[in-house]
């Protein structure tokens, strides 16, 4: 049977500020990482006591097993700098009721906060989990007095379902917010259902938001409309994937039918001829443009790839509008631009560059 663990390469990434590395052994005696979670300071807003130095050992040797065991946990943060480290954090495969969750994680030093490394470890991380493990939630909960750490889970687009109290929770502190990642549908959507309706205003807002997604604003309802059945009708043909990023319930945990409303969609082109079965190209990827900053781009792209991946392609590429800066986003999600026609789309306003981006589904660089 093959190993259903992630390829090592691509479990620990780096942010714009942050090396993300694997915790190891000698971390576990680390006085500098140890104290992290044995300090008062660090757990004032939370429902949990800080650890003594013996079960603050337990617990880091704990994490390091994860790791031995699933090949991925938490990381030690390193500045890219320095290598000074400055937190823990990321996502470790978790028991729960039902079936297995990731459970989200970051703690930093207290000389690095307010630098903003746990959103860059947050939003690392539901995006590690939704390219590399598409079949576990992302869940965390938090203090409701815990304002930092709620916006920096709500920017690593972490979505709050509500109230929790687990058995071990002080009974002079309030109940825990339970928040969990985005749920990923894929299957037709029929026209004349609401989930299409959702679709189409969805596309219109993006489209009156400046997204590029093949419209000019005010484009007519009725157009994006005709486009998306174009689209539907190459899924129902098998010729093509929708993948929708939908909004968490409390439901949608036992019931994966009983999601919230749409936060974004894409489609995966399936071409069949054998020169180019590898590949697949991405076709209207959009998000909420009322939800912007909240990591939902890279959630969508890596729900994209992991579907991509699941049908036995190697390459991905897509497309977009010059002059958006969506160049530099692609990039950070490790694409490359292969391609270039200056001008090559007209608009209203005038003409724009034509550009394609490609990227390895394996998390390899692209040669060539």
């Amino acid at each position: 049977m093959a190993d259903p663990r992630p390829s090592s390469h691509v479990t620990e990434p780096s942010t714009r500020s942050l090396r993300l590395r694997r915790l190891t052994p000698a971390d576990v005696d680390d006085p500098v990482i140890v104290g992290w979670h044995t300090a008062a300071e660090g757990y004032a807003l939370m429902n949990e006591e800080p650890y003594d130095d013996a079960d603050a050992h337990v617990v880091l040797q704990r994490w390091v097993d994860a790791w031995d065991r699933d090949g991925y946990g938490y990381w030690v943060a390193e500045r890219l700098s320095d290598g000074t480290p400055v937190g823990v954090g990321g996502v470790r495969r978790t028991a729960g009721p039902g079936r297995d969750y990731l459970n989200l994680y970051y703690r930093l030093s207290p000389d690095a906060r307010g630098e903003g490394f746990a959103h860059e470890i947050a939003s690392a991380a539901t995006a590690f989990a939704h390219e590399w493990l598409p079949g576990l939630t992302v869940t965390c909960r938090i203090n409701p007095r815990n304002e930092p750490s709620l916006a920096t889970a709500a920017r690593a687009g972490m979505v709050d379902i509500g109230s929790w109290r687990a058995d071990l929770d002080p009974l002079d502190e309030p109940d825990s917010r339970l928040l969990r990642s985005p749920d990923v549908a894929t299957g037709l959507v029929e026209p004349g259902t609401a989930a299409y309706d959702e679709l189409v205003d969805l596309w219109v807002r993006v489209n009156d938001a400046g997204g590029a997604v093949g419209f000019e604003p005010g484009a007519p309802r009725a157009q994006v409309a005709a486009s998306l059945d174009r689209r539907l009708a190459d899924c129902a043909e098998g010729r093509a994937e929708l993948v929708r990023l939908v909004e968490p319930t409390i439901a949608s945990w036992d019931d994966p039918s009983a999601y919230g409303p749409v936060l974004g969609f894409g489609f995966v082109d399936l071409p069949q001829p054998r020169n180019i079965a590898h590949r697949t190209r991405l076709y209207a990827v959009m998000v909420d443009p009322q939800r912007r900053g909240r990591n939902l781009g890279r959630l969508l792209l890596g729900s994209l790839h992991a579907c991509a991946r699941e049908h036995g392609r190697e390459i991905v590429d897509l497309g977009y509008r010059g002059g958006t800066g969506l160049g530099d986003f692609y990039a950070t999600c490790g694409y490359v631009e292969t391609g270039r026609i200056p001008g090559g789309l007209r608009l209203s306003t005038g003409d724009r560059d034509d550009v394609t981006m490609a990227r390895r589904l394996d998390g390899h660089p692209l040669h060539g």
